[in-house]
């Protein structure tokens, strides 16, 4: 494993540290990687520039050979997968013991434009350090899933490029986005209850919650979005992503907790329609709980 220096380093604060995070699937089947290989060979004339990739690892078994990366790199294997919080508290601690003040946080289903970071930079440059995290606009399959608004009854809906008034806080897909380490150290660590479903919601919600300035990049992102495609779901990631939403949901106004045991016995009755299996998981869930409010 390639370790970063665990002295802390003067704060550069173009510098930046990449996260990618894999779960049962080789670094050269994530569809970043060869993006970021470019920008450590060749860094680009960007303001933000790629120092270091963290390769944060969630797989039963590890599936990345330590020894055939370089030393721009490190790689951690978490076994008894901690999810994205885990990898985003661990690539915060690297950062700042490399001084560097950005990260950007990315899955491995997640494909940039060659030109990410210098769009991005610019727009750094244009908002100045007032700005502490950009979201550029992702879909699945052409379809917009991020950025999106957290209504107060606690529905999320996506924003449309051409038109983005909204009315609540922003809230977005994490994969892509880039973050200042100074503004995510703030609101860590994450609760225990979220590991990775709403992991990216929660963020966002106590970033804003902090002033902290959220702005969207006019980039576009194509992004695989698992939760949209309810009968693939299996039983234990379904469980995950109801957990993560009744306790996102917790931390909402008092309308978005009256109507949640509403919007879940609708869904309830849409998986009913798509995976009958699903729908019992669904219900076996609530019935687990005792009762559906937050």
């Amino acid at each position: 494993m390639s370790r970063a220096s665990s002295d802390a380093a003067p704060c550069r604060p173009s510098g930046l540290l990449a996260v990618l995070v894999l779960f049962e699937r080789d670094l050269s089947q994530a569809l970043p990687w060869p993006w970021l290989q470019d920008h450590l060979r060749e860094p680009h004339s960007a303001p933000l520039q790629l120092q270091h990739v963290l390769i944060y690892d969630n797989s039963p078994m590890a599936r990345v050979q330590p020894e055939a990366l370089g030393a721009q790199c490190s790689y951690l294997h978490d076994p008894t997968n901690g999810g994205t919080a885990a990898a985003y508290q661990h690539a915060v601690g690297i950062a700042e013991s490399l001084g560097l003040g950005w990260l950007l946080l990315l899955d491995q289903d997640s494909s940039l434009p060659s030109d990410y970071l210098q769009a991005a930079a610019h727009q750094v440059q244009a908002d100045g350090a007032t700005l502490s995290c950009l979201v550029p606009w992702v879909a699945d399959q052409g379809r917009p899933v991020s950025p999106a608004v957290v209504r107060p009854w606690g529905t999320i809906r996506p924003l449309r490029r051409s038109g983005t008034a909204r009315v609540g806080h922003l809230a977005a897909v994490a994969s892509g986005c880039l973050v200042r380490v100074a503004a995510l150290r703030g609101i860590l660590p994450f609760p225990r209850a979220l590991w990775l479903d709403y992991v990216d919601h929660w963020m966002f919600a106590q970033l804003q919650g902090r002033g902290e300035r959220v702005s969207v990049l006019d980039q576009r992102l194509e992004h695989h979005l698992s939760v949209l495609a309810p009968a693939q779901l299996s039983p234990r990631r379904l469980r995950s992503i109801l957990d993560g939403e009744r306790y996102f949901v917790r931390t909402q106004g008092v309308l978005a907790r009256l109507v949640y045991p509403l919007r879940l016995m609708a869904r309830v009755v849409r998986y009913a329609l798509v995976s009958p299996p699903l729908a019992a998981a669904a219900l076996g869930w609530i019935a687990g709980r005792g009762r559906l409010e937050c």
